[in-house]
Order: C-alpha cells, then structure tokens, then sequence
C-alpha cells in the first residue's frame, strides 16, 4: 500500500497550519518529504510502498513537544 493512502486511514495529529482541523493531503505529503514522517525508522517517499509489518510510526521525532509514537 501506498505511504500517503496508508496514512489516511488512521486517525492522525491535528494539523500545524490550521490549529483544531483535521491535517490536510497536502500537508501530510509535506511532512512526508520532509522527513517528519518515520515508518520502522526510516524515511519513506509519497508513493512508495510500504514494508509490512509497520511496528513503529513516528511523527515528529526531532520535535521535543510534538514528537507522537504509534
């Protein structure tokens, strides 16, 4: 399955650009390409597929408050 599609179906951190609204496709493809978005500890692309199983979701890890482990 694809990363962003994959991520849509989960309930996800409110977005960063519209404080108390759900996060917008293209903000998450931002968060994605940027690095804050972290599958089994690595990086991954847009549309690239995802290796299962996934045992750990990272969003933010460099942030000290807003780092949120799934």
């Amino acid at each position: 399955m694809i990363a962003l599609k994959w991520l849509k179906q989960f309930i996800l951190p409110m977005s960063l650009e519209k404080p108390c609204t759900q996060v917008s496709n293209s903000e998450l493809k931002r968060w994605i390409r940027s690095g804050s978005v972290l599958w089994n500890g690595e990086k991954c692309e847009v549309d690239e597929e995802i290796d299962f199983p996934v045992f750990s979701l990272v969003f933010f890890p460099k942030g000290k408050k807003k780092t949120t482990y799934f």
